[in-house]
């Protein structure tokens, strides 16, 4: 049984629930694993992916928590709070054009008033005597909140305020430089996410960042200091874990497990083509995906592939038998330049569990990009830094021949894992920092 006094009560703000198996709370997850239950608690806004709460107490935004809130319900529907708007792989792209004409308006100015930043203005957050009341009840010791948005930028610094918590700032990538940054309304709405930012982290006790290229740039930007805490997770959980192929032994199989969006679907594209090129070469090879849902405007393309295959995605637990049954991991990312400088100082929450599977990986993705920056600087992967289909079958090919290469690559991941994603360093780490801020 769990000393809950060794644990601090920790009251999470952020956008989506979390689950114990959506994609969302990966790391999340795994810093607060250790946790009694019943010391969490989350408020959120929406974004509900499976039925199982990994906290012990949740709360939900309303219409009450919201000013104007029974406008902005009337209005959400399908649209507004969420960032894309993706589909079934198996919904025919037909069903989207037999939706009314009010639903189809409806849903076009909800996308307005998300790309604009406009909802955030309209319907700011605020106090009910409902969510006073969970806050009161659950008698949390610190807030640990990441933003993303200016209503949960916002709602940590409202809290910290009135309750006099202090708060845990984390950043899993630079969203204040690009939230809204492409708005119409840029000139209004960026000054307002810069002086919710800069409040937050006024506010904030303890920062920290993902990585250690975001940490050392945050300090530069905003003249506060940022620990870094990374993903982590179990090398034994992945040791004990019993291979699950999903094609034949005599077929090269080649994985990527996540989501697709911010244009991850175009480099599955230039995989698909680059083992087209191999299979015409002698190599059999399936390439498989595995992802619920994928962007609209994806399906067409994607569908259309003969050496690809997608899966849903599998649970927690099950992921290291599937990540163990593969030949080489795949971890894509944009070359978007926009999309890329959006994610510059992010890194992938797929990386670690790739390590820790003992599998070649292969990075293909813009040179800027976090991800790539960490592969490069720790040499954990093979890499591919510039979108050309020949230079990605060459990358394939070696991870296919070279035998050594492929153990070189294996080591270095494992030792990678163990230095920077070990649970029980991080989340020992992660407790001590909590702690400090209630003792």
């Amino acid at each position: 049984m769990k000393n809950n006094n060794k644990y601090p009560k920790v009251l999470i703000i952020y956008h989506s629930r979390i689950n114990k198996a959506d994609q969302y709370g990966v790391s999340i997850r795994g810093w607060l694993d250790e946790w009694p239950k019943e010391n969490l608690a989350q408020i959120y806004s929406g974004g509900e992916v499976g039925e199982e709460t990994f906290f012990g107490y949740n709360f939900k935004l309303g219409h009450n928590e919201r000013r104007f809130g029974k406008l902005f319900f009337k209005l959400k529907g399908s649209s507004i709070g969420q960032s894309s708007y993706s589909i079934e792989l198996n919904q025919e792209r037909s069903k989207l054009d037999k939706h009314s004409f009010w639903s189809l308006l409806k849903h076009k100015f909800g996308k307005w008033l998300i790309c604009t930043g406009l909802w955030e203005l309209i319907f700011k957050p605020k106090f009910s005597q409902e969510m006073i009341k969970f806050i009161e009840d659950f008698n949390p010791q610190v807030i640990y909140c990441q933003g993303y948005v200016l209503t949960f930028a916002w709602l940590p610094v409202m809290i910290h305020e009135k309750f006099k918590i202090p708060i845990c700032f984390q950043t899993g990538d630079d969203w204040p430089a690009y939230l809204y940054r492409d708005s119409p309304l840029s000139f209004a709405i960026r000054p307002i996410v810069r002086r919710a930012v800069k409040m937050l982290l006024a506010k904030s006790s303890a920062r920290l960042a993902n990585g250690n290229k975001m940490a050392k740039e945050y300090f530069e930007k905003y003249g506060m200091s940022f620990e870094t805490m990374m993903m982590c997770d179990s090398l034994s959980r992945f040791s004990k874990a019993v291979s699950q192929r999903v094609v034949n032994n005599d077929t090269i199989s080649i994985l990527y497990v996540g989501r697709l969006g911010h244009y991850r679907w175009v480099s599955i594209v230039d995989l698909c083509k680059a083992a087209e090129l191999l299979n015409n070469e002698g190599y059999k090879i399936k390439v498989t995906i595995f992802a619920t849902v994928i962007p609209p405007e994806a399906i067409n393309t994607l569908t259309k592939l003969n050496n690809l295959q997608i899966l849903p995605g599998p649970s927690h637990e099950e992921l290291p038998s599937y990540l163990k049954g593969g030949d080489i991991l795949y971890l894509p990312e944009t070359f978007d330049p926009m999309e890329a400088d959006s994610i510059r100082l992010s890194l992938s929450t797929k990386a670690h569990l790739y390590m820790m599977s003992e599998k070649p990986i292969l990075v293909y993705s813009s040179p800027v990009t976090g991800i790539m920056n960490y592969a490069k600087e720790e040499g954990w992967a093979c890499i591919v830094q510039e979108q050309n289909i020949n230079k990605l079958k060459q990358a394939l090919h070696n991870l296919i021949v070279n035998h050594e290469y492929r153990k070189e690559l294996i080591n270095k991941g494992v030792k990678v894992a163990l230095k920077n994603h070990d649970e029980d360093k991080v989340r020992a780490r992660f407790l001590t920092i909590l702690k400090q801020l209630i003792y």
